[in-house]
């Protein structure tokens, strides 16, 4: 069973690794019956924790978010896992993708991309990568690749202005790819 995403295995793999580990986090964050609750209540800023969580433009926030969606309470971490790789094992549909790339483009016009934002977080990516000894290079090229598709993907509820943000973080991480490139070439 594949998790659908259109690019490389690279991207496949970290796909994956995000979903389990988000899965994981869900269920560890479910397993006490209060935190059910918790998570659905609504705090003094009239968002819950899972709100705020979509509106972050990580995957893993984006992922671990969908997870505490589909399952009301606790359940087991295999449970978890393989619940969250069904919900994105299947293709979104066109007309939700569209529907989610125009809402996202509605108001590029008067707020333009946020750029600093992405390359913040495009920084900060790579910050982590290089804590864990990962090829770096490789690696942001997977989550340059992995968010040209999330932006848009309707099985996400990230709101448009994070979903801008999540578009500029592809370029944000193409540029670093460049950059990291660019010094390895240099004499």
């Amino acid at each position: 069973m594949e998790i659908y995403v259109t690019a490389s295995r690279e991207q496949q793999l970290l796909f994956r690794q995000i979903v389990d580990d988000a899965a994981r986090r869900a269920s560890a964050m479910l397993a006490l019956p209060h935190e059910a609750a918790r998570l659905r209540a609504v705090s003094h800023q009239g968002l819950t924790p899972i709100d705020q969580l979509e509106l972050s433009p990580l995957a893993e926030d984006q992922l671990l978010a969908a997870a505490l969606r589909l399952y009301p309470g606790a359940a087991r971490p295999r449970a978890m896992v393989a619940a969250l790789r069904r919900h994105f094992t299947t293709p979104p549909g066109w007309l939700a993708v569209e529907a989610q790339r125009r809402a996202a483009w509605g108001d590029v016009a008067g707020r333009g991309l946020p750029i600093e934002r992405a390359a913040q977080c495009a920084a900060d990516i790579e910050r982590r990568l290089k804590g864990v000894r990962a090829n770096v290079s490789v690696k942001l090229r997977a989550y340059a690749d992995l968010y040209a598709d999330l932006w848009c993907d309707p099985r996400i509820a990230a709101p448009a202005s994070v979903r801008r943000e999540m578009l500029a973080l592809v370029s944000a991480l193409q540029a670093r790819c460049a950059a990291m490139a660019d010094e390895e070439r240099a004499p």
